[in-house]
């Protein structure tokens, strides 16, 4: 039975965790990272609907899912998607994580990698090293907080937005990371940013034993090529691809080049 996209669907539990399913198959998860939602991921759903159940979620605390307690560990996003795995009564998934998502597909695998078919970690840190330098730490919550404690979501877009995109990003593409950063519910942000501050390591790379395709792209200062190369070389058979002309949020502004790379590598995966 085919199934089109639905807008959204929700978990049972607390939190209540929204989602969206199109297509049949295996599953394929797509994670958002630290300022997205499930909607960065529609170009996504849409092209791969056609050979997988693809599916994007709203971690806690963003889009339609429930907000964050007050005691929230990072590690409270795994128990998000293995939720929504639950409810659709899937064994595992191939997941793809960019940014803040990727450091979750990692969590996700060091908890339960029999959980998971493959690993798309695209624009992150490795979950071995999750923490940024000291002074690249206080930069970055600086660079975060301020804008957004001083004039609310959408001043983090007009502050934020220039900097994870790259030079030539499309007027489409600058709309929708403007868009998705005004969706950002500021206590619900707070409480992620300083959780993901404390993130202990979780996971030795080279214990991965499923195929994985790491992406990085040339304009990319908050994850640059050089982090992505680094992560790709300690994961057993790793395929590296860098993707030119495109800054932090590949998906978004490279979407086609974004969508065959990352088909190419699932077929692969499928093929094996």
């Amino acid at each position: 039975m085919s199934t089109e996209t639905q807008r959204f669907q929700r978990t049972g539990g607390h939190p209540s965790i929204a989602y969206e399913v199109s297509g049949d198959g295996e599953v394929l998860m797509f994670l958002h990272g630290i300022g997205g939602n499930r909607r960065n991921w529609e170009g996504q759903l849409a092209h791969c609907r056609a050979s997988f159940r693809a599916v994007a979620i709203d971690l806690r605390g963003y889009g339609d899912s429930d907000g964050i307690d007050d005691d929230f560990e990072f590690t409270g996003f795994v128990d998000d998607v293995l939720r929504v795995l639950d409810t659709l009564g899937a064994r595992r998934a191939h997941v793809v994580g960019l940014s803040m998502g990727g450091l979750v597909a990692q969590a996700l695998y060091a908890r339960a990698p029999e959980r998971v078919a493959s690993l798309a970690l695209v624009a992150c840190r490795s979950a071995a090293e999750p923490l940024l330098a000291p002074a690249r730490r206080e930069a970055f919550i600086r660079e975060r907080l301020e804008p957004l404690r001083r004039g609310g979501p959408q001043a983090l877009a007009e502050s934020l937005a220039p900097s994870l995109i790259g030079k030539a990003a499309s007027a489409q593409a600058r709309e929708q990371v403007m868009a998705s950063l005004r969706k950002v519910r500021p206590d619900s942000y707070f409480k992620v940013m300083e959780a993901r501050m404390r993130v202990p390591p979780m996971l030795e790379l080279s214990s991965i034993q499923v195929p994985v395709l790491v992406v990085g792209s040339d304009e990319d200062t908050v994850a640059p090529l050089a982090q992505m190369r680094e992560l790709a070389a300690a994961i057993p058979a790793a395929r590296l691809v860098e993707i030119n002309g495109a800054g932090h949020l590949i998906n978004l502004e490279k979407p086609e080049e974004f969508n065959r790379v990352l088909s190419e590598f699932l077929l692969h995966v499928k093929n094996a």
